[in-house]
């Protein structure tokens, strides 16, 4: 009996696959790899297992062989792997070698983004924005276009901008895996945004993808030790933002995150100097953690405290800190004298961590179970430093007072402005116990040059002539060292000695902390960084200032930075394991956005006032020049 039809033809396609097999017929073999596709497997797999240099050298071997246009990729391609292996030297002096007007369109945007990535690794941001324009809306390169100008953004702190851009690159072909990584990328730009901001621009509805990433990380901030809470109101999020790129996988991993972070030790040793002269700080950040201990959510586990005074002794502590682990300390927060913080860091071995409220900046110094955290002005000296070079100024004059303090200061900001590729004119220091700075400032401002030359026109003339200093016309901007009372002098003379038009830059130092409109009239125009405590209104944490101001009336405002430290350092203690990885690459706390480095460093990203009309305004992030624009 015949086959039916369909097993017939199954035997039939059976046959012709063994003869096939058995080489009775070569017309169908899998076509070989060209040699440019065996060769960028090759690199790939060399750049897999991080050997970079030889990658490079088989795009060279292959560039030698090849003619234009080929010859011209494989040379980008050399570059790129250069750049990866941090080769920057070479890198750039190959790309210096290839001429622009050579290359074809694709390859004018792999040029770019190959230098690009040489401006971002040497800590040029503004440079990558401008390179990196227009952006291409699709092709090979789009995707490294959308992650350079993200990576860019966020070195400027335009988290909102940042975002923008890896929305953007969310929508471009990639992996799942990819799309994941940007995920959490997207979420570390947008968690960066003060509270003030994101309600400010959270002004497009649902399902809007960024109005959605904004409203996600303002509930996990209201939630941030309720996980549970946070696992209830999610499904309501989903419904408001269907097909969000973070309702999958992102946040069953944001949850997981939440549950495992977040758990504090069973008990806490506070080490703080409460007598001696920095017992007035050390009261206050012993009075900030308490006010965050009692504001804790209730259910939530709370640990027991345990308070030590260290005195004014430094060698002390070190006693103290065994003490304190003898008595079941399961972390310590403290000391906060510098001294103090050096003896704890030069011990081989800790045996409970400790958050230190000061900083070493000396990479010789370090300890894995020692966080360094404080207010350090070397940070806000730097922040002025980008600030100013993003606002696109290139000359400075700085003005410091004549003390150690002023000296470490001004060569934190010296060093950092000529990174940025600044021009520091002058340094000038000046006494702080004097009232009147006409000297310094006639020195800065190059007035005594121009009184030396009058005066020798007027001996050369032997008459006396009609004459108004001038100061020196290259200084695009001023940044001024000094606490308000030094700069409530230095101000108006700026304005004598005809810099008035000359924008002022200046660190927190500046700013009591507490509005006096009549005392700091004379402060007008002058920009400062400083955290949100002090200059923000609408954050969540507004109770607890209202609280510490209730009841530390006399101290809140002199030490009010100090309450403010001692509150992040309570909140954030339990979180350190994870700061700088997954969810939690920054920390959104009343001292600024904190960031974790590899030397066990918490850094702070502060935010801008400029003082008008003798109060603080607060200066719009760079996301102001988007806020009116449509939100991806």
């Amino acid at each position: 009996m015949p086959l039916p039809r369909p097993a017939a033809l199954l035997v039939l396609y059976t046959c012709l696959w063994i003869m096939l097999l058995s080489g009775c017929s070569t017309a169908v073999r899998p076509t070989a790899p060209s040699l440019d596709a065996q060769l960028q497997q090759q690199a790939q797999v060399l750049e897999t297992q991080g050997n970079y240099q030889g990658a490079a050298a088989l795009y060279l071997d292959a560039a030698a062989r090849a003619s234009t246009p080929r010859k011209e990729d494989f040379l980008l391609y050399a570059v790129a792997s250069l750049i990866r292996g941090g080769d920057q030297v070479r890198a750039t002096e190959m790309l210096d070698g290839l001429t622009p007007a050579q290359l074809t369109d694709l390859q004018k945007q792999h040029h770019d983004v190959n230098r690009a990535r040489l401006a971002l690794d040497d800590g040029h941001p503004d440079r990558v924005l401008d390179l990196l324009q227009p952006v291409p809306a699709s092709g090979p390169h789009a995707a490294d276009y959308r992650r350079l100008r993200a990576a860019a953004y966020l070195v400027n702190g335009d988290y909102f901008n940042s975002a923008r851009e890896r929305i953007a690159l969310n929508d471009l072909p990639a992996e799942p895996e990819q799309r994941l990584e940007n995920q959490f990328k997207t979420w570390e730009a947008v968690s960066g945004i003060s509270d003030a901001d994101l309600q400010r621009l959270r002004t497009a509805p649902p399902p809007n993808v960024l109005s959605g990433w904004m409203e996600l990380v303002e509930l996990t901030r209201l939630y941030l030790q309720q996980p549970d809470a946070l696992s209830e109101v999610i499904p309501h999020w989903r419904m408001r933002y269907p097909g969000h790129p973070a309702s999958g996988p992102f946040i069953d991993e944001l949850l997981s995150s939440m549950q495992l972070a977040g758990q504090p030790p069973a008990q806490i040793a506070l080490l703080l100097p409460l007598s001696g002269p920095l017992a007035g700080a050390g009261s206050a950040i012993r009075d900030g953690v308490m006010a965050a201990y009692y504001d804790t959510a209730e259910g939530i586990l709370r640990p027991q405290i345990q308070i030590y005074d260290v005195g004014t002794d430094p060698l002390a502590v070190l006693e103290i800190y065994q003490q304190a682990v003898a008595a079941g300390a399961g972390f310590v927060i403290g000391p906060l004298r510098k001294e103090a913080v050096q003896v704890l860091l030069q011990q081989e071995q800790l045996p409970v961590p400790v958050l230190a409220l000061n900083r070493f900046d000396t990479e010789d110094l370090t300890n894995p179970t020692l966080y360094q955290f404080g207010l350090a002005p070397e940070d806000e000296a730097r922040e002025v430093a980008r600030r100013a070079w993003h606002e696109g100024h290139t000359r400075a004059v700085a003005l410091a007072p004549e003390d150690s303090w002023g000296s470490r200061v001004i060569a934190a900001f010296s060093e950092e402005w000529t990174h940025q590729g600044g021009e520091l004119l002058v340094q000038q220091f000046y006494n702080p116990q004097e009232t009147d700075h006409g000297q310094a400032i006639s020195a800065a401002l190059n007035l005594d040059a121009s009184n030396n030359r009058h005066q020798r026109l007027v001996r050369q003339l032997g008459q006396s002539l009609e004459y108004e200093p001038r100061r020196r016309q290259d200084i695009d901007f001023i940044f001024l060292l000094a606490t308000p009372g030094q700069a409530r002098l230095i101000r108006p003379q700026l304005r004598f000695y005809r810099a008035s038009g000359v924008p002022v830059f200046s660190t927190s130092h500046v700013y009591t902390g507490r509005p006096d409109q009549g005392r700091d009239h004379d402060l007008n125009g002058i920009v400062f960084c400083d955290m949100p405590w002090t200059l923000e209104d609408s954050g969540n944490w507004q109770h607890l200032k209202q609280i510490i101001s209730d009841h530390w009336q006399a101290n809140s405002d002199r030490y009010g930075r100090f309450y403010a430290l001692g509150i992040d350092a309570f909140r954030i203690t339990p979180y350190l394991g994870q700061l700088g990885s997954g969810m939690f690459s920054s920390y959104h706390g009343v001292t600024g956005n904190l960031t974790l480095d590899t030397r066990q460093q918490i850094h702070r990203t502060l935010r801008w006032a400029r003082f008008n009309q003798g109060l603080p305004q607060p200066l719009e992030s760079g996301a102001e020049t988007a806020a009116g624009t449509t939100t991806p």
